[in-house]
């Protein structure tokens, strides 16, 4: 298991024995979220110095930065082979290529993105913190809002597909949310 070390400034793996190993370099500050990569890397979001990090299951780090990138929280791998991320910093959705390309989806219906997770429909979901309320982009940047939570009043964090293939989200005052595509 794979996690960020946001105090540390690292990303670390944990084996099934209770084995930590904890990878520092140059370039990883701040690392938030982390996410399995469909190139066999693990991608992190890296807000303290405003990029997209990749680090090698050996632990060799490479930094992304590039025009958007801006206070990336949340990183999930999309169903186009790219890395998608919230971009709290800059009211964006970003999308990364594993070769580095950068593309931000600005607009309507993003504010203060904070989880990214991919849905049963194909979609990419996200909580919107600024707002109150869950975001939907696809993968061709056609953006959604949904408001209106039964239980969950305030500020969404993190999101995540669900065994029901409904998106299951968390919210500020201490309840979990449910919403399903359609």
């Amino acid at each position: 298991m794979w996690f960020t070390n946001l105090d540390s400034n690292s990303a670390g793996r944990i084996t099934m024995n209770g084995v930590v190993t904890n990878y520092t370099g140059t370039g990883i500050n701040e690392p938030w979220g982390i996410a399995a990569g469909p190139d066999g890397a693990l991608w992190f979001a890296n807000l303290g110095n405003n990029s997209i990090g990749r680090i090698t299951i050996a632990g060799v780090v490479t930094n992304y930065t590039g025009t958007g990138i801006n206070g990336p929280i949340g990183i999930a791998a999309g169903p186009d082979e790219a890395m998608w991320f919230t971009n709290l910093g800059s009211n964006s959705i970003g999308r990364i290529t594993t070769t580095g390309v950068v593309t931000i989806y600005t607009g309507t219906g993003i504010s203060e993105p904070w989880g990214i997770g991919v849905g049963s429909d194909g979609a990419i979901w996200f909580t919107n913190f600024g707002n109150n309320s869950i975001g939907r982009i696809t993968t061709t940047g056609v953006v959604t809002k949904y408001h209106n939570f039964f239980g969950c009043t305030m500020n969404p964090y993190n999101i995540v597909l669900g065994s029901d293939g409904a998106m299951w989200f968390t919210c500020f005052n201490n309840a979990v949310g449910r919403i399903t595509a359609g």
